[in-house]
């Protein structure tokens, strides 16, 4: 099925919004009841750029829902009334939660910023009405291919774009960074990451694997000036691993979570 059709032609903005129209608050309290009935998980690392409320939930279903659409895993029935998704969480009880879309009222053929959906709920897989017009259940998200690709490898090198780090990433650097000539910094940076390299020898649970720009990337964080972090994102290249981002707590948190629910204590920790 074509669902590029469902579309709208606002490109600006994520592709859930352009599929179907959510609502603002409304959408923002159905969030809330997928909390309640969702397996216990703490979503509130919230990035201290945003801080609004569920925010790790709201960037979980937004790329979700990128990753099932690219996928085409989204279930539509025969007469486009409804559709559906898999959320990928799951109750207590082991039910898998779904997305469910129903035909807006409100859209207009002709009017090519209109939402053809609705975001109706979110319904579990034993729920009345989700059994009675969801003849197939639609499949989970993936993003690989191979568990193998989770697995990061300590024996490469790490290369650093410090020049991309330095000027595109400068206000997430700590202060005692920022104040430094940059190539003070530079070789300051370094010291840390080599050290860096040594506990990741002696603990590979230290990398988390993350789904970004459709592949597996690792996020490390490196301690700098005693108890502060600086998180980087490193990506595979010809046998290395090259670093040119820095990321926020939040944001690091918002792109493991994808993948699966994280577990390593510095990624959890809410400190900075």
């Amino acid at each position: 099925m074509n669902l590029e059709r469902y579309l709208n032609n606002k490109i600006e903005l994520p592709k859930l919004k352009r599929f179907a129209a959510l609502s603002g608050e409304s959408f923002h309290r159905k969030l809330e009841y997928l909390i309640q009935i969702a397996e216990p998980e703490d979503w509130s690392q919230v990035d201290h750029h945003t801080k609004k409320c569920n925010s790790t939930l709201f960037y979980y279903i937004i790329h979700t829902f990128d990753r099932v659409f690219e996928q085409g895993k989204i279930v539509i029935d025969e007469k486009e009334q409804d559709a559906f998704f898999n959320t990928g969480l799951m109750t207590l009880q082991g039910c898998e939660i779904y997305g469910h879309f129903e035909k807006s009222m409100y859209y207009d053929a002709n009017n090519p910023e209109s939402n053809y959906w609705y975001f109706k709920c979110f319904e579990r897989s034993n729920d009345k009405e989700f059994i009675s017009k969801c003849e197939i259940k639609p499949p989970i998200a993936t993003y690989f291919e191979d568990f193998r690709q989770l697995y990061f490898d300590p024996t490469l090198d790490i290369e650093i774009n410090f020049d991309h780090i330095y000027h595109d990433n400068y206000e997430r650097l700590p202060n005692e960074m920022q104040i430094l000539d940059k190539e003070i910094a530079r070789h300051v940076f370094e010291g840390f990451l080599d050290f860096t390299k040594k506990k990741i020898l002696r603990n590979h649970r230290i990398p988390v694997p993350q789904f970004y720009n459709s592949k597996i990337m690792f996020l490390i964080p490196v301690r700098v000036f005693g108890n502060q972090t600086i998180i980087i994102a490193l990506e595979k290249i010809n046998g290395k691993y090259m670093a040119n981002t820095v990321l926020s707590k939040g944001m690091a948190y918002n792109c493991a979570r994808l993948i699966n629910k994280p577990e390593s204590d510095w990624l959890l920790s809410k400190n900075d």
